[in-house]
């Protein structure tokens, strides 16, 4: 695999309502780590509002849905409710969605709706969302406003999830000692490697196997404008120089600002390819600045002829735990 040889020539932010309702001797969530179980006698009036959210293709050679979604009625309960992230959708009428919020399912306000989380609800390491709406008329309107911040919430859960599995072996501290004389830490996990003969050019990259996966740390002393064009370049030279020539098809990348580590940061989301090698995959970067110092952070997957969206959620675990020092 000429991706894989490459690596080993170097030496190897909703109106939230948080009510845990018991923790520790609950048995354990199951089901995929990016599938959200939804259940509501609904489906056939919201799915449309539901899907535009939570079922946008992300950019690979081959388009995925970005998470995986089961449907199921009301009737279904006793079973899904066991799964990982549950979204339960209906109104203040039903004895399902009255039995989990209680009186809370009376004071929704003028708008008549709201949307609440409870972690941990029924099994251990599990993430619910709950949207309730006054009446069915409202249901639409209610998840069209609250769509951007459907998609935050959810996407927030599966990386807590992709990071609780990434870490499930431990983090290499022997590596996280490595990284420190760099300014930042990074969680390595277990099992992935560093390579760092290029930090004097303020490069340094880890990568895991079976798929390949890597992070790479680029850093300068100076800011950087926080626009996708110029990020990219940036991202481009860097890759030409120290990935044997990846480049990014401009065709197939997504752009979206989000806060990180408290500050502005450019989220994107796209293709890499390689003409040379004639392979390419998805990728995901961060690109912010943190007292006055730039950081771009890119996690990219080579897994050919395979899903690839998870393991692009797993770097982009990996990503959220760098932390400058």
């Amino acid at each position: 695999m000429r991706f894989l040889r490459r690596f080993q020539q170097g030496g190897v932010g909703l109106a939230v309502l948080v009510l845990c309702l018991c923790t520790g001797s609950l048995p354990k969530s199951i089901g995929r780590l990016q599938e959200v179980t939804i259940i509501t006698d609904y489906w056939n009036l919201v799915s449309g509002q539901v899907k535009a959210v939570l079922e946008q293709p992300v950019f690979t050679p081959q388009p995925e849905p970005e998470f995986l979604l089961r449907v199921g009625g009301f009737d279904r309960f006793p079973s899904y409710s066991r799964m990982r992230i549950v979204f339960l959708i209906g109104t203040v009428r039903d004895s399902i969605i009255r039995g989990v919020l209680g009186g809370r399912a009376d004071s929704l306000g003028e708008e008549g709706f709201g949307l609440f989380k409870f972690p941990n609800a029924w099994v251990d390491n599990q993430q619910v969302l709950l949207f309730v709406a006054r009446d069915t008329e409202r249901l639409i309107e209610g998840l069209r406003v609250y769509g951007a911040r459907l998609y935050r919430t959810v996407t927030e859960m599966v990386l807590e999830q992709m990071t609780a599995a990434t870490y499930f072996r431990g983090r290499d501290d022997g590596a996280g000692r490595q990284l420190a004389r760099f300014g930042f830490s990074l969680d390595v996990p277990k099992e992935w490697l560093i390579q760092d003969k290029d930090s004097a050019e303020r490069f340094i990259y880890i990568h895991g196997h079976f798929p390949d996966r890597s992070v790479f740390v680029h850093w300068q002393d100076t800011v950087f404008p926080l626009v996708s064009d110029s990020v990219l370049q940036l991202r481009d030279r860097l890759t030409a120089k120290f990935y044997d020539g990846d480049y990014v098809d401009r065709n197939a990348v997504r752009a979206e600002s989000i806060e990180f580590l408290g500050v502005p940061c450019l989220r994107i989301r796209g293709v890499w390819q390689n003409q040379k090698q004639v392979i390419g995959g998805p990728f995901v970067l961060y690109a912010f600045n943190y007292q006055e110092r730039f950081f771009l952070l890119d996690g990219m997957v080579f897994n050919p002829g395979e899903k690839k969206v998870s393991s692009l959620f797993q770097v982009e675990a990996i990503i959220r735990t760098f932390l400058p020092r």
